[in-house]
Parts: C-alpha cells; sequence; structure tokens
C-alpha cells in the first residue's frame, strides 16, 4: 500500500536538513516506526507542535524509498507537563530509550506496550510537584510491566533454580536471586546468586506488586528510597540480561539525584 495510518507516540526525533525532523515512534498497529515530517521545524509548520516528543498522534504516512513521509498528523493526546518538567521529561525518555532499544521496524506490534506506555506517560504526565519517589516507582512499574509483556517475569514464588516453593516468612533482611537462572532462589540455592544479588524483603514484596496492582494502587504505596532503589536495580538488570538492552539508567538517575 502507498499510503496508511497510525495512531503512535513520538519517542525520538532527529534534526534532517534545515527544516525537517526524522521521528521514531511507537505505534498501536505497526510497532516502531520510522517517519519524516517535512518542514516540522519551520516557525509556521503545521507539523510543529503536533509532532512534539511523547504526543500521542494520530498519523497518515506515504511510503518512501528510505523513510516514509507523514503527510499528516493529529494530537490524540497532549502531556504538556512533561516537556515542562526536567524530572518528568528524564523518565518518559528512558521509558523511550528502553523501546527503541529492544524494539526494532521487524519486531512484531504489541498492544500490551503500546499500552502500557500510554498508562505510563499519563501517570508521569499528572504527578504533582517535584516527587522523585513517585516518578521512580512509575518507572519501575513500567520495566516490570515491560518485562511481563515481552515474556520476561522473574520468578518470585518459586525458586528459579530448584523449583521449590518460597515461604512468604523470609527468616533473613534480604533474598538472593539470579538473573541468569530467572528469578528468586530458595535458601539452599541461594549461594548460586552472586554477591550484588540480593533483594530486602520488602523489595521483592514492592516488586511482586508491580506485577499484579494498578498504577494507581503503586503509587499511592509506602515505599523508601532503599527500596525502590533495589527494585529498580532488580528490574533493569533483568531487562538487561534478556534483551542485551545496555542500560545505565540507575546510574544517570543517581547522577541528577532521583
Amino acid at each position: 500500500m502507498s499510503s496508511y495510518k497510525a495512531k503512535a507516540f513520538i519517542l525520538r526525533a532527529y534534526h534532517l536538513g534545515e527544516f525537517d525532523r526524522i521521528l521514531k515512534m511507537y505505534s498501536q498497529n505497526f510497532g516502531v516506526l520510522s517517519g519524516v515530517a517535512k518542514g516540522a521545524r519551520r516557525t509556521k509548520s503545521r507539523f510543529g507542535a503536533r509532532v512534539s516528543l511523547f504526543n500521542l498522534v494520530d498519523l497518515e504516512m506515504s511510503r518512501g524509498r528510505t523513510l516514509d513521509i507523514i503527510t499528516q498528523a493529529e494530537i490524540m493526546e497532549s502531556f504538556k507537563n512533561i516537556p515542562a518538567d526536567f524530572h518528568k521529561f528524564v523518565f518518559c525518555d528512558l521509558i523511550a530509550k528502553i523501546v527503541l532499544k529492544t524494539q526494532t521496524a521487524s519486531s512484531d506490534p504489541c498492544q500490551g506496550l503500546f499500552k502500557l506506555i500510554y498508562v505510563c506517560f499519563r501517570a508521569i504526565d499528572a504527578s504533582v510537584g517535584q516527587n522523585g519517589g513517585d516518578l521512580k516507582k512509575i518507572m519501575c512499574f513500567f520495566m516490570a510491566r515491560f518485562l511481563a509483556v515481552t515474556g520476561y517475569s522473574p520468578l518470585l514464588d518459586t525458586c528459579s533454580k530448584c523449583n521449590a516453593e518460597l515461604s512468604r516468612s523470609y527468616s533473613g533482611k534480604s533474598i538472593p536471586f539470579s538473573v541468569s537462572l530467572g528469578g528468586i532462589l530458595c535458601p539452599k540455592c541461594g549461594p548460586y546468586a552472586q554477591k550484588d544479588t540480593l533483594l530486602p524483603v520488602k523489595g521483592l514484596q514492592f516488586i511482586e506488586s508491580l506485577f499484579c496492582e494498578t498504577i494507581e494502587h503503586i503509587r499511592n504505596q509506602t515505599a523508601d528510597s532503599y527500596v525502590l532503589d533495589q527494585a529498580f536495580q532488580f528490574l533493569e538488570k533483568c531487562i538487561i540480561y534478556h534483551t542485551d538492552c545496555r542500560l545505565s539508567n540507575h546510574q544517570y538517575l543517581k547522577k541528577i539525584d532521583l
């Protein structure tokens, strides 16, 4: 077909020539898309504001030799608070980074991933005040559900080495896990975990809730900064191992005191 329509999130934008812009997007029915918005950088461009980062847009596109051309764009939802807030922008940029580093133009579209991006962008946009903890909870929710929709959910209720049922009354303060084996380890298999792969009990409980509770419930949970940091690192390690996506999100957040 020479032209098609797509609903998509704008995740990346690059300059092309003097006035054009290349957009990387994640769409509902086609997955990752790349397209050129001609004249988008002109002052009076009809595309300018419509194809801003993180907008959800309804596009009409025509096939090109190397890149498809965006011929029409209408805003379906604009998350206006995100570009105006550095911290919100950072977390949306991390989401975009994970999506674009793990999904390609040849990947099958994932309705669950499209919905997940929408839920998290809305939550980040609605987050009130300079609340880094709230934003980090949303990011942890994204990473956990990303693992779920891509088929890499970690084992949290049985030992990932011997399949033994794990007791909910953990005797120690920390629980060993193995990213390579796929999840938590029982006390007998614990020595197979590396030194830096220990989760505090509260961290595990928080991670378990990420896979079964709504994002509203997660945001209302009480979780201190240490628990959030440990959960974030655990989920990031899982994504890195299973997708070979070389992330450094946690280190970056530390640099900007988040």
